[in-house]
C-alpha cells in the first residue's frame, strides 16, 4: 500500500507535540514558570496546542486502517519492538545507574505490556484486537447514525468530563485508556469514509486549531481568576485541558484536516516518508519509566528563568534534540531487526499462530 505523506508528516508533528508536552510537564518548565507571568501563559498555550497529540495518533490509526484487516503478524511485531525497548534501556540503566537495579524494574521490563511500561502502548495493543470489529461496525453503519455516535461521544462524553473533571464518570480515565482510543479510531475512519478534509481548506482547518486551543486556554485564565477571586486559591482550571475534552478532541480533529490538506513539496514528502517509522519508537525511548525518572524529570526547569524570547526557542530546540537522538537510535533498531530478520519471525510466528487456531477450532468441519 502506498504510504500517503500528508499523514506521514502529520505523525512527525503529532510525535514532537508529545515531546514537547514532556518537556513541559516532566521536564519542570511548566510548574518553575512564575504563576500568572506572560510567560507562564505563553507556556501554557503551548502545552495546550500539545495536548492533542494522543488523539491525533489514534486518529491515524482510525484514517489508515479504516476498510483494512489487521495482520497477526503486525501485532507481534508491535509487541517485539515494546518488548525490545523495556529490556534494552532497563538494561543500559541497570549497568549505568545502580539505585534503578530493583526487582519491580527487573520484573516490568519483561512484562511491558501487561506491566504498563508506556500506557499508550498497552492501550493501542489492546485497540488493535478490536480494529476488525470497529471496522465491521463501520462499514455496515450508516452516515447517519454514524454522525450520532460522534456527536455522543463529542457532545455527551466530552461535556460531561468538563463539567465534572474528577468525577471520570465513563471510567475513561480521563483518556488515558484503551476505550478512548477506540472511540477518536471512529473519528479518523470517519475522515477517511466520508472524505471530511474535502470539506475544509488548510487555511480553515488551521484557523479551528488554534481557536480551539485559545478557547481551552482562555476557559483556564478564566476559571483561574474567578475562582482565586471566590475561594482564595484556584479550583477547576484545568476542565477543558483533557484529552477528552470537546476543545482538545476538535483540536486533534482540525489539525489533522489541516494537514491533510497542506501541499508539501517533494522532498518534504520524501524526508515524512523516511522519518514517519521512527515515530513510535521516539516515543517508547523518551517515555520509557527510567528515561522519564531519572533524565527527563526536571530537566528543563532551569529555561523558566529565561526570558521569554530565549526560553520559546530553547524549549523547541530541546524537543527537536530528544528527537533527533531517540529518531537516531531507532532507525538502528529497524537495522538491527532487517539484519535479524525479524519480519521474518513474525511472518512465521503468525503462520504457526494461525495454523493453531485453526486446528483448535476448526479441525471438525
Amino acid at each position: 500500500m502506498k504510504r500517503n505523506a500528508n499523514v506521514d508528516l502529520f505523525r512527525i508533528a503529532a510525535t514532537l507535540l508529545v515531546v514537547l508536552l514532556h518537556v513541559l510537564g516532566q521536564g519542570g518548565v511548566l510548574r518553575s514558570t512564575h504563576t500568572d507571568s506572560v510567560a507562564y501563559w505563553c507556556v501554557w498555550f503551548l502545552e495546550i496546542c500539545a495536548f492533542c497529540a494522543v488523539n491525533c495518533f489514534a486518529l491515524i490509526s482510525g484514517y489508515v486502517m479504516e476498510g483494512r484487516s489487521i495482520k497477526l503478524k503486525s501485532i507481534i511485531g508491535l509487541w517485539l519492538q515494546v518488548l525490545f525497548y523495556s529490556l534494552a534501556v532497563t538494561a543500559l540503566f541497570f549497568a549505568l545507574l545502580p539505585e534503578s537495579r530493583t526487582v519491580k524494574n527487573a520484573l516490568l521490563a519483561f512484562m511491558p505490556i501487561v506491566g504498563q511500561q508506556w500506557w499508550y502502548a498497552s492501550s493501542y495493543f489492546a485497540l488493535f484486537f478490536f480494529i476488525p470489529f470497529l471496522n465491521a461496525a463501520i462499514k455496515h453503519i450508516s452516515r447517519q447514525t454514524y454522525k450520532k455516535l460522534l456527536l455522543l461521544v463529542l457532545l455527551g462524553i466530552g461535556v460531561i468530563d468538563c463539567v465534572f473533571p474528577y468525577s471520570d464518570a465513563f471510567s475513561l480515565n480521563s483518556g488515558y485508556s484503551a476505550v478512548w482510543l477506540m472511540l477518536v479510531y471512529l473519528f479518523g475512519a470517519y475522515i477517511k469514509k466520508y472524505e471530511l478534509h474535502k470539506r475544509l481548506t488548510a487555511a480553515k482547518s488551521i484557523l479551528g486549531f488554534f481557536a480551539m486551543a485559545a478557547l481551552t486556554l482562555a476557559s483556564k485564565a478564566g476559571i483561574h481568576y474567578l475562582t482565586e477571586h471566590l475561594f482564595g486559591k484556584s479550583k477547576f482550571e484545568d476542565s477543558l485541558v483533557s484529552y477528552m475534552s470537546v476543545t482538545v478532541l476538535l483540536a486533534s480533529v482540525f489539525l489533522f484536516l489541516f494537514f491533510l490538506n497542506l501541499r508539501i513539496s517533494k522532498p518534504l514528502s520524501r524526508l515524512a516518508v523516511f522519518l514517519s517509522p521512527v515515530s513510535l519508537g521516539v516515543y517508547l525511548i523518551h517515555v520509557h519509566p527510567l528515561v522519564f525518572g531519572y533524565v527527563l524529570k526536571d530537566a528543563f526547569v532551569t529555561l523558566a528563568d529565561k526570558p521569554l524570547a530565549v526560553m520559546l526557542p530553547l524549549v523547541l530546540a530541546a524537543c527537536i534534540g530528544i528527537f533527533a537522538v531517540c529518531a537516531g537510535a531507532e532507525l538502528l533498531r529497524i537495522q538491527l531487526f532487517r539484519l535479524l530478520r525479524v519480519n521474518r519471525l513474525c511472518e512465521y510466528t503468525a503462520e504457526k499462530l494461525n495454523a493453531l487456531y485453526l486446528k483448535l477450532f476448526y479441525r471438525r468441519l
